[in-house]
């Protein structure tokens, strides 16, 4: 049987000297946890991480605070630091993303005023959510993996950010069939103030307040690939349709 050490909160790398990390490395400690959580960090944590390596820590799982004071790119930045150190360094770097509540807010939902972040919004919170779920809400050490996630650069993150949620969640689906190029065909046709409306929406989770008479054709047919089919079928374009738009649902019946 092998037995190990493990301290599942996250060691604080400001704490960390090199004195005590070759103390901790003389115990089977598996893995080691250090906090990375937001960009400021960067130089301290990647100098600890060297650190672990030195001594033989090997398998680390770090955990990464986001949708506090941090940008979706300082979140993008942090993932893509591990991938870069696990390679250089040869380690099994597991990032474990954890997103920020209010500890005294009674509902801790990612629409709830108070857990959201300043630079957040609803959509791209339930986004992470579902780019996680295969995964049980690991950031694995694979960059073929990483890429296909999360982007290979802010640009393309932020467009799977915007993502519809079945079109994260079945990826491989929608690109084969062509919904996905159809979808970002559609967004990048929209003019200016048709993104901004497109946006609003879309970030705020409007779907079922939204009145649908108001918007153009165009910003419509965006709005359809957010929607399921059953959903679609039940809206009028003709006449005066329903006021509300019904949200996918994909997350919580997958």
């Amino acid at each position: 049987m092998k037995r190990y050490i493990d301290f599942n909160q996250g060691l604080d790398a400001r704490l960390l000297t090199e004195e005590k990390i070759a103390l901790l490395s003389e115990i089977a400690i598996r893995p080691i946890r250090i906090a990375f959580d937001h960009i400021g960090l960067r130089s301290l944590y990647e100098e600890k991480v060297r650190l672990a390596a030195k001594y033989g820590l090997d398998h680390l799982s770090n955990y990464i605070l986001y949708n506090f004071h941090d940008h979706p790119n300082d979140f993008y930045d942090r993932l893509k630091i591990n991938l870069d150190l696990n390679e250089e360094l040869k380690l099994q770097i597991f990032s474990f993303p954890m997103r920020y509540v209010d500890l005294q807010s009674k509902n801790r939902l990612s629409k709830t005023p108070g857990n959201i972040g300043e630079h957040w919004n609803a959509k791209y919170l339930r986004t992470i959510q579902c780019v996680l779920l295969r995964t049980r809400g690991v950031v694995g050490t694979k960059r073929d993996y990483f890429l296909k996630a999360f982007g290979k650069d802010h640009e393309e993150f932020h467009k799977i950010l915007l993502m519809p949620e079945s079109y994260i969640i079945h990826r491989y689906k929608h690109e084969g069939d062509g919904s996905t190029n159809r979808w970002w065909e559609q967004v990048c046709s929209l003019s200016d103030w048709e993104q901004d409306i497109f946006k609003h929406i879309i970030h705020n989770h409007l779907f079922r307040t939204v009145n649908r008479t108001e918007l153009t054709r165009a910003v419509k047919d965006v709005l359809d690939h957010y929607m399921e089919r059953d959903d679609r079928k039940r809206i009028s374009f003709s006449g005066v349709p329903k006021k509300v738009c019904v949200e996918s649902n994909i997350f919580l019946s997958h």
